[in-house]
């Protein structure tokens, strides 16, 4: 990184170059200088890769089992690597007229591959299912309307204000009471009804196999991201 100081030194930051710095900037990123020239490492995408993608409803009184299974699932940070897994609670009065949990599962391969997870899903009796297999370049926008031409990545579109929380596991009693708030709080406050709780579960391998002590980052022993 070419980097700009706040004593107006101009400086390269790199392993080698200025290497206190690199540890701080790599992981902390910003308050340590302005970058007017970096180079970053990227990855060709898999071309013929397929990627499944399954949707799940879960109603209210299926929050304890729902976050039992999550909780083996994550298994301590050890998902598998070709699985993504998130839920989100939110209002979708078309369901449920109580806040519902949208489960979606995603699989770096097939729908038969994927079976030995998806069957565990199942086995929990979600009250609707949808799915679908697409290329892995059209994820984002197959999956959030989040890719170039997307209404989310519209000039002048606002984004959500989100609060991110790290956690280790999922505690199915605090998740009772998160559900009680937030329907609380859109009962009361109906401007507030397409606020959303988003669970997150990534496979961290690629995370820890990257020396903890050469790069500075908060919440470096959690696995999920709320």
């Amino acid at each position: 990184m070419d980097v700009v100081t706040a004593d107006g030194s101009e400086i390269t930051v790199s392993q080698s170059s200025n290497p206190d710095l690199y540890w701080a900037m790599r992981g902390a990123g910003q308050n340590f200088g302005i970058v007017t020239k970096f180079i970053y490492k990227i990855f060709d995408y898999p071309n013929s890769q397929d990627i499944f993608h399954a949707t799940y409803h879960f109603t209210e009184d299926q929050l304890e089992v729902l976050f039992i299974h999550l909780n083996n699932l994550i298994n301590n940070g050890t998902l598998p690597r070709e699985v993504n897994a998130y839920v989100v609670l939110r209002s979708k009065p078309l369901i449920s007229p109580r806040p519902v949990f949208v489960y979606h599962f995603y699989y770096f391969g097939t729908s038969e591959q994927a079976s030995p997870y998806t069957q565990r899903i199942l086995s929990l009796n979600p009250i609707s299912i949808s799915n679908a297999t697409f290329p892995y370049k059209d994820v984002s926008h197959r999956s959030f309307q989040a890719s170039v031409g997307d209404p989310t990545c519209a000039a002048g579109i606002s984004t959500k204000s989100r609060f991110p929380v790290g956690l280790k596991t999922y505690n199915a009693f605090t998740n009772r009471k998160v559900y009680d708030l937030f329907e609380d709080m859109i009962t009361t406050q109906p401007a507030l009804a397409t606020s959303f709780v988003q669970f997150e579960a990534f496979p961290m391998q690629g995370v820890k196999a990257v020396d903890a002590a050469s790069t500075a980052y908060a919440h470096r022993h959690d696995d999920i991201l709320v």
